[in-house]
């Protein structure tokens, strides 16, 4: 204790001249953390009696000089630069806000399709499995787009599969020729191979599931961790060409690690246990390249990632609150009011509340958080898996656990178990599962800021984002938005909803326009009839409401929330005769797609294939001259393909 000297010590470790690689962010935290300690211990030292101060005075740190430190201390750059960091991150995210949520939504009833169809194909198997290989299919789109293509195996049936039999050595063709040990009819569980997606109509590749990539590159839990040393620096390379990592570059990045058993990962067996099947698909992946789907695992995660990017994005709430929501009659509550005197309608008028105790609030006082009725449905699908996944009979509660012990406010919580929505495997979701359920619910949306660096989703990043959209796009107030954020202090909320950079530069072009317009239009008294039409044909340009756009017209008269990118834009209204617009884009998008796949740029690439997706799909809308159709309740029915012959 002796040998500490903070006075000498911390002013080299701030400046970089001891472990220099540190970050200034870390150096900063440090002398944080190391100043509030101190000063609460001195504190408690103070209250001793003299004679026990005296005892405990040699094992207390000292304090730190606040003049000799305000001279190297570079709080203020740091904080300067953290929030420079994140409203660029904010500012990538803003523009898609609307599409982020229609994306989750999407994604979300493409993998429960998947899981309806996957359960059809298992009420096929024969109880022996000797119908295995079984091959099937179905369509997605409305009226068909593609075809998407599995088949249903089992251990045996893989390993001692022509193609594979040679790929395994001897004793293990002998285990699966008598069903020894793994092979067992007890571990001879069934599995999902998706083989291809098929285009059926339109230029553009087919779609397909996002998480295909993640899946043949082995990138779910600790994967990117696992293998050889080329194989774990390609994994590394490929999430940090996504922007995964960045956070703590000296880390091996793994986003989509749940650190809870069976969310996001094969089996919720024990990874020692080398017979369970996750050790079984991560051999067979290897032999032969095959993508493999955990169906029930990836529809829990897209389940907890839906209604969080839901919650996050309408209520702008924490994690640490999201964490805390249950089904308690004392947290989700059902307010009946009566219907406006005079109204049409007389029937009463539902409400839905959540009631949370946020960060800050010193008492035990509970705040509401209004929710709507889709954030009321996606809590019910969101329990219901639960009670699959529990195998819960009806009317049976779910399961009471304990709040995450490692969360900073745990504290706030007593020890008594709680049947909180966010968990699974009997234990209650971390602040990290959660992100990865988001981040892979969201990969493959491009969100890049100005610079071009990638920007990942973070439930606090939703946060600002929420934030931000609620008041330079909706044109809501501060207070109101303070309130919903449960945030005392008005300056914060300023921060998290001041304009982006990008809205400053739109806002002066557009000023810029309208005073070139205005100094024009003087100027046009004296012009000849001809110029006043050219004039009034280049005023028809500007940003408003039914302005002429790629491949129709503009319907929004605010802040553009799609960033001027009018292809497949919801706020367009798509006109056939300009369709000729949309397939030039289409062709330049293509042109572009060959490059970028040449040159090896990842995100340019993937936008360019979004680019042309969007292109495929409002072609179609011109041709079909349909409203937007939901696909929701949909029903889709497999097709089984008879065995073949070996």
């Amino acid at each position: 204790m002796d040998a500490w000297k903070p006075d000498l010590h911390l002013p080299s470790y701030l400046r970089g001249e001891i472990i220099p690689s540190d970050s200034q962010t870390t150096r900063q935290l440090f002398l944080k953390r190391y100043t509030s300690a101190t000063k609460q211990v001195c504190n408690w030292l103070g209250t001793l009696p003299e004679a026990e101060k005296q005892s405990y005075q040699r094992f207390v740190l000292p304090l730190v000089n606040p003049l000799l430190i305000e001279t190297v201390s570079k709080q203020k750059e740091v904080k300067q630069r953290q929030q420079e960091h994140r409203k660029a991150e904010t500012e990538a995210v803003v523009p898609q806000f609307a599409a982020l949520r229609a994306e989750a939504h999407f994604r979300y009833n493409r993998l429960v399709r998947l899981r309806r169809a996957y359960q059809q194909a298992l009420e096929q198997v024969l109880p022996d499995h000797t119908n295995l290989p079984l091959e099937f299919s179905y369509d997605e789109g409305d009226p068909p787009v593609e075809r998407l293509h599995f088949k249903l195996w089992d251990r045996r049936s893989f390993v001692l599969a022509p193609q594979h039999v040679v790929l395994y050595g001897t004793k293990t063709r002998e285990s699966a020729t008598y069903a020894w040990h793994q092979f067992s009819q007890k571990r001879n569980e069934v599995f999902l191979e998706f083989v291809q997606a098929e285009r059926l109509e339109g230029s553009a590749p087919p779609e397909g599931f996002w998480f295909t990539e993640l899946l043949s590159l082995r990138l779910l839990g600790t994967q990117p961790r696992d293998g050889t040393e080329q194989e774990i620096a390609a994994r590394q390379a490929w999430l940090r060409q996504w922007g995964y990592g960045e956070d703590d570059a000296k880390e091996l990045p793994a986003p989509f690690d749940t650190r809870c058993a069976g969310l996001l990962s094969w089996s919720d067996e024990d990874k020692s246990e080398r017979t369970h099947l996750g050790q079984f698909i991560s051999g067979a992946q290897r032999r032969t390249g095959k993508v493999f789907v955990p169906v029930e695992s990836l529809y829990a995660a897209v389940t907890f990632g839906l209604l969080g990017l839901d919650l996050l994005t309408t209520t702008g709430m924490r994690a640490g609150e999201l964490k805390q929501i249950n089904l308690l009659p004392e947290c989700l509550i059902r307010l009946v009011d009566d219907p406006p005197p005079g109204a049409r309608d007389q029937s009463s008028r539902i409400r839905y509340l959540l009631r949370l105790l946020p960060k800050g609030e010193r008492t035990d006082a509970r705040h509401n958080y209004g929710i709507g009725k889709e954030s009321v449905r996606l809590i019910e699908s969101t329990a219901h898996m639960l009670c699959e996944h529990y195998h819960l009979k009806t009317g049976e509660p779910l399961p009471r656990v304990a709040f995450d012990p490692d969360h900073h406010r745990s504290h706030r919580f007593d020890a008594t178990p709680v049947p909180y929505l966010f968990q699974y495997n009997s234990r209650h979701l971390r602040d990290h599962a959660i992100n990865a359920c988001l981040r892979f619910l969201m990969h493959g949306m491009v969100f890049q800021t100005s610079q071009g660096t990638p920007v990942v989703l973070k439930a606090h990043l939703l946060r600002h984002v929420f934030a931000t959209y609620a008041v330079q796009v909706e044109g809501l107030s501060i207070d109101l938005v303070a309130e919903w954020l449960k945030q005392k202090n008005l300056d914060v909320t300023r921060y998290y909803s001041q304009k982006t950079q990008q809205m400053v530069v739109d806002e002066h072009a557009s000023f810029v326009a309208r005073l070139a317009t205005q100094i024009n239009v003087r100027e046009a008294i004296l012009r000849s009839p001809e110029e006043i039409r050219k004039q009034a044909e280049s005023a028809r340009k500007r940003i408003g409401l039914l302005v002429p756009v790629c491949g129709g017209d503009c319907t929004i008269d605010v802040y553009c929330p799609n960033q001027f990118d009018c292809i497949h834009c919801p706020a367009k209204a798509p006109d056939p005769e300009k369709r000729y617009q949309v397939e030039e884009k289409l062709r330049w998008a293509e042109e572009r797609l060959t490059y970028y796949e040449r040159e090896g740029l990842v995100l340019e690439a993937e936008k360019m294939r979004q680019l042309i997706r969007a292109c495929d799909l409002e072609i179609k809308e011109m041709e079909q001259i349909v409203a937007y159709r939901k696909d929701e309740n949909r029903v889709i029915q497999i097709q089984p393909r008879p065995k073949r012959s070996s």
